[in-house]
């Protein structure tokens, strides 16, 4: 998974924050007087140019393709419009058109990439709805991502997809569907807070939509919709998390244990590749270099609790999250709703598994 130090945050954060601070107080500061005309080509420049180059530096570089540098252009020149005064864009124009021609160009690219997806769907459909007996932890998301990885290559652009195809599976249709029980199901989130987080967060989370909403509608329209629709998809996404939580236990199988974690992060770890299983007696709080490589398969609470089982691997083991992000681990924290029935059976799968 892709990880920031602090460091690296706060100067880009810095950098970025007297970037943007400079070009506002230039022209909203009364003591700067006339401005030359040239100015609005230098705030252009930051934020079409600075800006971008900034992004690449402390996010992008060796983790992302180049790619998102157009976006993060385009918004850069969305910026520039609302501080800059009309008057001083009026000689640039031009400036707007090139960005729509790139951006053109890479919709096209998208749309083509989108249209190659679309074309194999009836085959991933089919293969969704006859590979139940197939998949060991029958949960939408390994089914779904089994049939999609039977038709495409993996990509960046098959994981967004998946990632949003679960979430609105979970958010808008799964209402019908009973969580996965049996003696190798353990639920994880029953004795947790969890769900009655996800349901305040999505109570602040419409009452700020709803009051800032009318806030942001009297300074700027596009910018209240663009917050509307962003709130929007943010509501959809702790729907969804709430949703893969309840529905998604902790499974065990013949082979394999698989942690999903709501529609967040998941784990399948092949029961061979267990070291250790044990109660955990770690630290409450792990360090940022430890938390690296663990997989925290416990749930965000309003407390935070220690995990009450930690695995550990005979190698690291490829952690997945939304998106397609994926990290190294050699551990795994859990806190189950039945801690000692889940002890036992993953320790007699073990021994099975030795013999």
């Amino acid at each position: 998974m892709v990880t920031f130090s602090k460091n690296k945050w706060l100067w880009f954060g810095l950098l970025l924050s007297l970037v943007i601070c400079s070009n506002v107080l230039v022209y909203r500061a009364e003591w700067a007087g006339p401005l030359p005309s040239g100015m609005a080509l230098g705030s252009l420049f930051d934020f079409m140019i600075t800006i971008p180059l900034l992004v690449y530096f402390f996010i992008i570089r060796k983790r992302f393709s180049l790619k998102y540098l157009l976006p993060v252009m385009i918004a850069g020149y969305g910026a520039a419009v609302l501080i800059i005064p009309q008057g001083y864009l009026s000689g640039y124009s031009f400036v707007k058109y090139i960005l729509l021609a790139g951006e053109g160009a890479f919709f096209l690219i998208e749309l083509y990439v989108v249209y190659k997806l679309m074309v194999k769907i009836p085959a991933i459909i089919k293969s969704f709805r006859t590979n139940v007996t197939e998949i060991e932890a029958p949960t939408f998301q390994n089914r779904m991502e089994h049939a999609w990885g039977q038709h495409l290559e993996p990509s960046r652009m098959r994981n967004i997809f998946l990632s949003e195809m679960t979430m609105y599976y979970y958010s808008l249709f799964s209402w019908r569907k009973k969580p996965l029980t049996g003696e190798r199901n353990f639920s994880y989130h029953k004795k947790t807070g969890a769900i009655a987080l996800y349901v305040m967060l999505i109570h602040a989370l419409v009452l700020e939509s709803i009051g800032f909403h009318f806030l942001l509608h009297s300074w700027n329209p596009t910018i209240a919709i663009i917050a509307l629709v962003l709130n929007g998809y943010t509501l959809v996404f702790f729907i969804a998390q709430i949703q893969a939580i309840r529905l998604c236990p902790i499974t065990i199988t013949d082979r394999h244990l698989y942690l999903q974690v709501g529609i967040m992060k998941q784990l399948i770890v092949p029961l061979a590749e267990i070291k250790s299983f044990h109660y955990y007696q770690g630290p409450e709080k792990l360090s940022k270099e430890e938390a690296r490589h663990v997989f925290d398969a416990t749930l965000a609470d309003f407390i935070k609790e220690k995990p009450t089982f930690e695995l550990e691997f005979h190698q690291p083991l490829e952690a997945k999250f939304l998106y397609g992000v994926k990290k190294k681990v050699i551990k795994a924290h859990l806190r189950l709703d039945e801690p000692q029935q889940f002890y036992n059976a993953v320790s007699a799968k073990m021994n099975e598994e030795r013999k």
